[in-house]
């Protein structure tokens, strides 16, 4: 990805080159009934995406508060590992909305497991009998099953968008921006393609006024 830089203090915009979210996106099940499986080791789901994808939602039944790791790799013999995220304290039907720079098209698997707990136990949302395949427990296949999630697809060509500055007007106008925030990170805005825009809605009622939160970049 290719982050604009702010040059100088007169500056009064900067551009990323982004892919956002098309609204598309691949269900890993073809029918079958909802349910729920446990596990005390790991689960996993194998894909092919058509498109390139920034975000991965699944579905938890239930963590009991523990924390969970997520892990993206080439295929389920786990040859090459993409990302690594952090799920804390997950509780019971709660949406995991896993965020990274995009990943091309091409065949994927993505893992969790439980981060560092006694009690390794959690259960996932599966569809028994959906004949979408690619379903793993502890690299094992479950047979007839698939886990609920969704490979949310963003665009094959890089766009240009804008930015903000320190200084840019949020909260309705009564607060300004002071720092940065690193992209992927955004937790008070709406994700709009991995960056909080124009008009995004804060958690206190308020929305970014103009430009977005800017991203801090190393030399």
């Amino acid at each position: 990805m290719s982050v604009g830089k702010i040059t100088n203090s007169q500056q009064d915009m900067v551009y990323v080159k982004v892919r956002p979210e098309t609204g598309v996106e691949l269900e890993t099940r073809t029918g079958g009934t909802a349910a729920w499986d446990e596990t005390t080791t790991t689960f996993g789901q194998a894909f092919t995406a058509e498109h390139y994808f920034g975000r991965i939602k699944i579905v938890v039944h239930d963590a009991g508060g523990k924390n969970l790791v997520a892990r993206l790799y080439d295929s389920p013999a786990k040859g090459v590992k993409y990302v690594e995220t952090i799920f804390k304290e997950v509780d019971q039907e709660e949406v995991l909305h896993w965020i990274f720079d995009p990943m091309g098209p091409g065949s994927y698997y993505w893992e969790l497991e439980i981060w560092s707990s006694n009690d390794p136990t959690f259960r996932l949302k599966t569809y028994d009998g959906s004949t979408f395949s690619g379903a793993y427990e502890d690299g094992s296949v479950l047979s007839g099953k698939s886990f609920m999630s969704k490979i949310v697809y963003c665009e094959d060509t890089e766009v240009e968008r804008q930015v903000a500055m320190t200084g840019d007007t949020v909260d309705s106008g009564t607060t300004t921006v002071k720092s940065g925030s690193p992209l992927g990170q955004i937790n008070t805005g709406t994700v709009v393609g991995n960056i909080s825009r124009e008009s995004d809605e804060l958690n206190n009622g308020g929305t970014i006024l103009n430009g977005s939160w800017f991203m801090e970049v190393d030399d």
